[in-house]
Order: C-alpha cells, then structure tokens, then sequence
C-alpha cells in the first residue's frame, strides 16, 4: 500500500478527470505541506479524501461503476482512496473487512463506514460525526447523507484505512 497523499489525475484512471483534480488542487492547496515529505499529516490527508469525496457528490450510481463516468458505493470508495495512493479492495464486502477497524466513539472524517444491508454490503466515507457520502443506488446520484437512525442500526464497522498498520 503506498501513502503518498499527494492526489495524482494519473492514478484516477480517466483523463477528464483533469479538470475535477486541477480544482481539487486549488480547493487544498492549502493543505499542503511546505516541509519535504512523501507523506502529509495525518490531518492533512484526511481533509484531502473528504473534499475529494464531497466534490464527487451529483455524479450518477452505476453499478459496477470505478471511474466520473459513475459509481457504485465501493466504487466510489476505492476511486477516492485510489487517487491518493491508497489501494483498497474493489468490493464493499471486501471493504468490510478490511484490517483497521475502529468503535465508532473514534471515527473521524475520512474513515470508511461499512453497513449491512439485506442485499449485501454497502461502504461510504465519512465527512464528519453524522454525515457520510455515498453512492446510494440505481437511478440516484452520489450524496451527502445524515448517519440517521436507520443508518446507525446497519453499521457494522468502520475502518481507519488512514492510520490502519
């Protein structure tokens, strides 16, 4: 796994994504660290996959989906983390298990959350305490929603993928 943090429109797989990483690039400039490192505060990193997910929010669900073109929940998961060096497995059940796991008393921003739905899995990252985004389903679009009561009854992990070891 690398840890770069540094976003690479190279790495995200489709070169109309130029435009979306140039202002993304603007959008945490300032995050930036001015001492010479491959890799950024913790902090600075975790900014950095929120913004990105946050930006990627009104692009449409589909099902299989890894690329602007469209997402699916893990998709968008894998997508996000990708651009910044960060390799995770392509399926949400995969993300599920993944090493890392945290109580949610220590979920912070940038953190993937797993829940357990009667179809299968479904994996988002959290942009803060009761928000996530997601990829919902077929015929919606990438969104920002409220970690709500039905949402908390089916989370089943959360995984630090940032500080995992």
């Amino acid at each position: 796994m690398t840890r770069s943090g540094n976003f690479t429109p190279g790495r995200c797989k489709r070169p109309g994504l130029f435009a979306l990483a140039l202002i993304l690039a603007v959008l945490v400039a300032g995050c930036a660290s001015s001492r010479p490192s491959t890799l950024p505060p913790v902090a600075g990193l975790r900014e950095k996959v929120v913004d990105l997910a946050r930006h990627l929010a009104g692009l449409p669900y589909r099902y299989g989906g890894t690329d602007i073109d469209g997402f699916d929940c893990s998709g968008l998961v894998h997508y996000v983390f990708h651009c910044f060096g960060l390799d995770l497995p392509r399926t949400a059940r995969a993300q599920a298990r993944m090493r890392g796991k945290i109580k949610w008393k220590h979920a912070r921003p940038g953190d993937v959350l797993a829940f357990r739905m009667k179809s299968g899995w479904h994996t988002a990252i959290l942009v803060k305490k009761n928000l996530f985004v997601h990829a919902p389903d077929r015929g919606r679009r990438i969104e920002l929603a409220e970690l709500n009561a039905w949402w908390k009854r089916r989370l089943k992990a959360v995984v630090d993928v940032i500080d995992r070891k």
